[in-house]
């Protein structure tokens, strides 16, 4: 057999397998994309910006729906990523809450004895919509339209969409794991945060169902939260510490009550019709792991 053959071969192979496994495949992609900067950055850490590249999920979705379905899957991905009409409250939802749990946090935190630092720094509405844009562009697309678009229906087949949220949340905490160390240390802010992001992933989970699986709803959410992490600078030392743990409260007390209201599928049935909501996305055929 001649070497374009066999590499043919070789390569029916692998797709017929990223078919067949269509969790694994995509996961061991999307952390081989992410992660290879994780490398470059040990090697050289004072002029590589940052250890992961937030790029990684959405070229492992898109090599996978490429595989799975073609470009008729592949326009599907990005009709979702640009369905923005869904009911105004999500809308709020997505770029209020987030900003509204962290200055509840702050005040909390100072309301309890933290000392703020004296020379703080606030940034004007420019500064704040630019980090917004900025995170909205690079990590908000690189990643939500993976997790919620390709793995979050695929996780949820065959299991409760609680289930799958909790899981996706413990992957995405995973695929965080070249920033600790650098943004994240277990002896501090690592616990906290890696809670936030389990609790988070079910918030999300929440108004991704239902908005018809709206991708563009999550990105907005990852943004407005991104857009006001400058309040941790206002604290220092076990101030700022404690700062993350109410902050993780918050967002578990928020997950709590919407796990407590809708159930473990996050949506709850119309009465007396017993019809679920309009917008609401229905999970893809499990497929093996």
């Amino acid at each position: 057999m001649t070497t374009p053959a066999v590499l043919r071969a070789f390569g029916t192979c692998l797709a017929a397998f990223a078919r067949r496994h269509q969790l694994l495949t995509f996961f061991a992609l999307a952390f081989a994309f992410s992660w290879w900067a994780w490398f470059w950055y040990r090697l050289d850490p004072g002029h590589v910006d940052a250890p992961i590249l937030p790029l990684g999920p959405f070229l492992a979705a898109l090599v996978m729906l490429s595989l799975i379905g073609g470009r008729p899957a592949i326009r599907e991905w990005f009709r979702k990523i640009v369905h923005w009409r869904v009911r105004p409250v999500w809308y709020a939802i997505a770029l209020l809450v987030p900003p509204g749990l962290t200055f509840a946090a702050v005040a909390i935190n100072v309301a309890t004895g933290a000392m703020p630092i004296p020379v703080r720094v606030v940034p004007g509405l420019g500064a704040v919509a630019a980090q917004f844009a900025f995170v909205l562009v690079w990590i908000g697309i690189g990643e939500e339209p993976a997790w919620r678009g390709y793995a979050l229906p695929r996780l949820a087949a065959g299991r409760s969409l609680l289930a799958a949220a909790l899981a996706l949340g413990l992957l995405h905490m995973l695929w965080h794991l070249p920033l600790f160390g650098v943004e994240y240390h277990l002896g501090s802010n690592g616990v906290p945060w890696a809670i936030t992001v389990v609790a988070v992933s079910v918030v999300v989970a929440w108004v991704w169902v239902h908005t018809g699986g709206s991708l563009l709803l999550p990105m907005l959410l990852h943004a407005s939260n991104n857009a006001v992490t400058f309040v941790w600078q206002w604290f220092a030392g076990p101030d700022q510490l404690r700062l993350w743990w109410i902050w993780a409260a918050l967002w578990v007390t928020l997950a709590v009550v919407i796990v407590a209201v809708t159930g473990t599928r996050l949506t709850r049935v119309d009465r007396p019709t017993g019809r679920p909501p309009a917008n609401r996305c229905t999970p893809v055929a499990r497929p093996a792991l």
